[in-house]
């Protein structure tokens, strides 16, 4: 039941559909309190945010009238999301160097430039960066190191940018997670090795990359450090549980 001001009551277990339109932060809020309230409902999103990385993935087109359209005609799909410490996410968990500057790169620079635009961003910040202790373990494989960036996807873009990571490895409804660990480089040339991997969208081409599909992600850092969660600020955690929630959205997806 949801309670308006004057007092009345909306009961939502009395719908189909529920339609959200904002942009991935909105669509979190009502995925997560639709689960926490355990409300077996359809959701239909209208894409309207600066980002909308969840539309891209799930086949939304980004015109409003489109997207409208979509909502009455598009194929009703069950789709993972995550559970990162009892907290819900769609499509991304990720800590370190880039998870902020991704959602404050211009979006013109981002379509004249590409995955470009990103590490452009990026690169302002590498005095900056810093580098997280932590172990990670996720289906019976275990890594230490200290990573500047990470992060736990279900999603073929992530802050605005398209392919981050193999196209050919993202799956939305296989219950497994795409896992991007990045280590701290200690000169520049390992850095130049990293964005070339990066750019290319080879991976395995550098050294201080690790890259893995898991159902369930374990994190235990040196220290609390910050987490963003569907390009939204996650808070600062110290030990980390991410588990992926197979098939639990029931998403209107492209027609």
């Amino acid at each position: 039941m949801v309670e308006y001001a004057d007092g009345q009551g909306l009961d939502l277990h009395t719908f189909d559909l529920v339609v959200c339109s904002g942009g991935d932060g909105t669509l979190n809020l009502i995925v997560s309190f639709c689960q926490e309230k355990k409300l077996d409902v359809t959701i239909a999103y209208v894409p309207s945010g600066s980002t909308n990385d969840y539309a891209y993935s799930i086949g939304i087109p980004g015109n409003m009238d489109a997207a409208l359209y979509n909502t009455l005609n598009g194929t009703v799909r069950r789709i993972d999301i995550g559970n990162f410490n009892g907290r819900y996410f769609l499509y991304v968990a990720a800590f370190g160097i880039f998870t902020k500057t991704s959602y404050s790169t211009p979006q013109k620079s981002k379509n004249l430039l590409g995955h470009m635009a990103y590490i452009l961003e990026g690169i302002k910040q590498l005095s900056e960066i810093r580098s997280y202790h932590m172990k990670v373990m996720g289906c019976n494989i275990e890594y230490e190191g200290d990573y500047m960036l990470g992060l736990v996807t279900n999603s073929l873009s992530v802050g605005g940018f398209k392919n981050l990571l193999p196209r050919e490895n993202i799956a939305l409804d296989d219950g497994e997670f795409e896992v991007l660990l990045i280590q701290k480089p200690s000169n520049l040339a390992e850095m130049h090795g990293i964005i070339s991997a990066l750019l290319k969208e080879r991976l395995d081409d550098a050294a201080y990359i690790t890259f893995f599909k898991a159902p369930k992600v374990e994190i235990h850092a040196a220290g609390k450090i910050a987490w963003t969660l569907d390009g939204e600020y996650g808070g600062e955690e110290q030990d980390v549980e991410i588990l992926n929630m197979e098939k639990r959205l029931e998403i209107v997806c492209e027609r």
